[in-house]
């Protein structure tokens, strides 16, 4: 079942909670109901441009979804996003960025709060993006630019913001928040000829990157991994990432039984297990006791390496030449086919895939 999603219009992800699908475009914030493929309501942005106007429209391939957070027993989506205000007479041209909360039940907006701006930089033309949001404090990172050199420096600005008193707790200029777990913010420390690409992180040609857990509360260092000349991460859950390895979320440690190489992909089952693929193999890990419950390399005359997509409380969804199958998250046998594209989303109502069709959670 395809989602009544208008396909003129650039969206940047979308989140599961329970049986709806909440949507974030560059126009509104949609919410659709899994099970009827209903769209139950939009809340439109209102803001007059998308960029800023510096370069015009540009190039930004982001995946930036809505985070959830509670609200005295309710639920907002958090979004982030940039407004560009031309400047007259003597005025400078500006850009704002502001964080939203709308009620997730009836789509009313809750409140919009302007964030302050970047004291050593300027906003960029990439869109800003709320990275997660834990213990009533979300983290937002701000993406920006420099005039210090011939050719502009990108950065970035990661902000903590209490939700209760829709405060700024912290900001940090030079720090590229990319996910929030276990109360550490996760990313990169940057240098002064940092890069950054949608696709596969930041980049620097002088090796001063750090991979970086900053504590939630107040941004202190709780580990640092310097002297990298790239710094991808990819939130897992469960107290893990992934940065070209399998790492610990506390501590920025590879964990042991993880599995590293190109095109690793990690997922958490939301329950127990963490399955890794890369080129060569698919693992099944322990989330508790970090142990190898399951492998299944290329080289296995006996099986076929499978490519995983995603899993969802024991059931790990994959597919090899020859079709979907669900695996045993805990054993790694194959339980069933499935009949539906590979799902980017799945929770115990539905299985969505990256063009927002719908299929049942079988699993």
């Amino acid at each position: 079942m395809k989602l009544p999603v208008d396909e003129n219009v650039k969206s940047w992800g979308f989140a599961q909670l329970g049986p709806r699908l909440y949507e974030r475009t560059a126009a509104a914030l949609n919410a659709y109901d899994t099970s009827s493929g209903r769209k139950m309501w939009s809340s439109p942005l209102g803001r007059e441009n998308w960029y800023t106007g510096k370069e015009g429209g540009v190039s930004d391939d982001q995946r930036i979804p809505p985070v959830f957070a509670q609200r005295n027993g309710s639920t907002d989506v958090l979004f982030a996003y940039a407004d560009y205000t031309k400047g007259s007479g003597t005025e400078p041209d500006r850009t704002d960025v502001y964080l939203r909360a709308v009620d997730a039940d009836s789509g009313k907006v809750s409140w919009t709060m302007r964030m302050p701006a970047p004291s050593e930089s300027s906003v960029s033309d990439l869109e800003p993006a709320v990275v997660g949001a834990q213990n009533e404090t979300a983290v937002v990172k701000v993406l920006t630019s420099t005039d210090e050199s011939s050719e502009d420096s990108e950065s970035a600005t990661t902000y903590a913001v209490d939700l209760a008193t829709r405060k700024v707790k912290w900001q940090e200029e030079g720090f590229a928040a990319a996910t929030l777990d276990s109360g550490t913010v996760i990313g990169a420390q940057l240098g002064d000829e940092a890069s950054f690409r949608s696709l596969d992180g930041w980049h620097s040609e002088k090796t001063d990157l750090a991979l970086t857990g900053r504590a939630l509360t107040d941004a202190s260092p709780r580990w640092e991994q310097g002297g990298r000349a790239s710094v991808d991460v990819e939130a897992v859950g469960g107290g893990f990432f992934t940065a070209g390895s399998l790492r610990d979320s506390r501590t920025g440690k590879p964990v042991p039984a993880g599995t590293d190489g190109t095109l690793l992909h990690c997922v958490y089952d939301q329950r127990s297990v963490v399955v890794c693929d890369n080129e060569e193999t698919v693992r099944g890990i322990d989330a508790r006791s970090r142990d190898v419950l399951w492998t299944i390399s290329a080289d296995d005359s006996s099986r076929k390496k499978p490519t995983v997509s995603n899993a969802w409380h024991g059931a790990v969804y994959a597919s090899t030449d020859t079709g979907s199958v669900i695996l045993d998250a805990r054993t790694g046998k194959d339980r069933r086919p499935f009949a539906g594209a590979s799902p980017y989303l799945l929770n115990q109502y539905a299985a969505v895939n990256i063009d927002m069709v719908v299929y049942p959670a079988t699993g």
